[in-house]
Formats: structure tokens, C-alpha cells, sequence
């Protein structure tokens, strides 16, 4: 499996990482979770910016990002603005898409930018870009929350997030049966021994889905994510076990 180091972690090599998101609404309660966060058995930290009420406010945006900068310290931090057709918050249109994301990577306060590659290729390329030409790191990404792709087409969309130069790949399904976890499983292990140029990061939402969170060493899949308060998606659980079941797990 690929890897890169963001700041002092290595993400692609070992155990997954584990990486919890921030989903409250105002930025008092976004650093108190982070403080908390902070404290916890984590590797990283997402900011699921579509859940700020003020995410429209480019100083409130800014001065969050600061914030949490200053809060988490090392602790790499992932900037996510999730769009409604992915499961997110907030419909945006194209424009205003590429200008948030802008505004957060020209902070210099986080590490690492999700993309939506089905966005679009021009939107996509603009936001990668951007955001090499300032240092950080891209996670490109996919969420399906309508059921589970075959596995070609898993493969396919994950290696055209490498193709656009995404230095990771992710991507979520919703699996209806044990056999799309299956499914899910089986892809990852294929970008493993056949498309190992980045990390992958995947997962199965849902409690029927739980197996792909936690079996990432073993199949290919470099980040996990955990909860401490509220949850992003469905299926993720508390950091604290997740983090000892990982340890029990491990293949070393």
C-alpha cells in the first residue's frame, strides 16, 4: 500500500488510523470537541465544515480554522465540506464548492482537503491543485448512499481519484447484504496488490457494514473513522473501543 507522512503521522503503513470528525454547529462547541478530541486515543481530526452554521461567513470560516489549528497542535487536520448528493449538509453549487475550499487551504491551517471526484473533472482538478500548490494533501473521495457499486466500478472510481492526482482515495458505500461488504472488502484488497500508488481508505456504513471498519490492516483500507460525541455517518463507533479492537487485530 502507498503511503505519505502528514506531519509526524504515517498514514498507509500499520494499523489504520483512526480519525475522528467534528460535526457541531457553532465554533464554541467546535473547539470544545476538538479540545476533547484532543485528548483522546486518535491519530487526526476531520472538520465536517457543511455542519458550521456560519460556513457561508469567511472570517467565521477562518477564524475556526485558526482555532483549531491552534487546538489540535500536531495533530493533522482534514477539511471536509460535505455536499448534500454525498450526505452532507448543504447543496453548493460548483463555484461556491471551489471557493470554500480555497479559502480553507490558502489558511495554512489544515493538512489535508476532501475532494468529491464526482463533481467533476474541472472542479476536482482546480481544488487539487490548489491545494498541492499550497502543501496540503488530498483526499479524494466518493459516498454512495444508495447501495454498493459492483466491484469494477469500485476500482474504477478509486483509481480515477489516483489518476487526478488525490494522494488518498476513499470511498463509502451503503451495502443492503453481508455479500456487499464482501464486495467492498474484496476492492480494497484489489487496490492493495494491484493499485498500491496511494493509500485507500474505505468503508461499508451501516452496523452491517461494521466488519469494513475494522479490518483495514488486513484488506487495505488506511484510515478508520471513530466517534467521540456525534458520529458523521452511520456506523462509526467510539473511538476508545475501536481503538483497542484495532489493537487486538493487528497483524504485528
Amino acid at each position: 500500500m502507498g503511503k505519505i507522512q502528514v506531519r509526524s503521522l504515517i498514514i498507509g503503513e500499520g494499523q489504520p488510523k483512526i480519525c475522528v470528525p467534528i460535526v457541531e454547529k457553532t465554533e464554541e462547541d467546535i473547539i470544545r470537541a476538538a479540545s476533547k478530541i484532543r485528548e483522546q486515543n486518535c491519530h487526526m481530526v476531520e472538520w465536517r465544515a457543511d455542519y458550521f452554521d456560519h460556513y457561508s461567513d469567511s472570517v467565521s470560516l477562518s477564524r475556526v480554522l485558526e482555532k483549531l489549528r491552534e487546538t489540535l497542535g500536531d495533530m493533522p487536520l482534514l477539511f471536509t465540506f460535505r455536499t448534500r448528493p454525498e450526505g452532507g449538509c448543504v447543496a453548493l453549487d460548483l463555484e461556491e464548492y471551489i471557493s470554500l475550499n480555497h479559502a480553507a487551504i490558502q489558511s495554512g491551517c489544515i493538512d489535508l482537503v476532501d475532494v468529491e471526484i464526482l463533481r467533476g473533472d474541472d472542479t476536482a482538478f482546480l481544488v487539487v491543485e490548489e491545494a498541492h500548490s499550497k502543501g496540503v494533501y488530498v483526499v479524494g473521495s466518493n459516498h454512495d448512499f444508495t447501495g454498493t457499486p459492483k466491484k469494477e466500478t469500485i476500482i474504477m472510481r478509486l483509481c480515477r481519484m489516483q489518476e487526478m492526482e488525490a494522494d488518498i482515495a476513499k470511498m463509502a458505500v451503503m451495502p443492503k447484504s453481508p455479500r456487499d461488504v464482501l464486495v467492498l472488502m474484496d476492492a480494497t484488497l484489489a487496490m492493495k496488490e494491484l493499485h498500491d500508488s496511494t493509500p485507500v481508505v474505505t468503508m461499508a456504513m451501516g452496523k452491517l457494514g461494521l466488519a469494513s471498519r475494522l479490518t483495514g490492516e488486513l484488506f487495505g483500507s488506511a484510515i478508520t473513522f471513530g466517534t467521540v460525541g456525534e458520529g458523521s455517518a452511520p456506523g462509526q463507533i467510539p473511538v476508545e473501543p475501536l481503538a483497542e479492537i484495532l489493537r487486538q487485530l493487528a497483524l504485528e
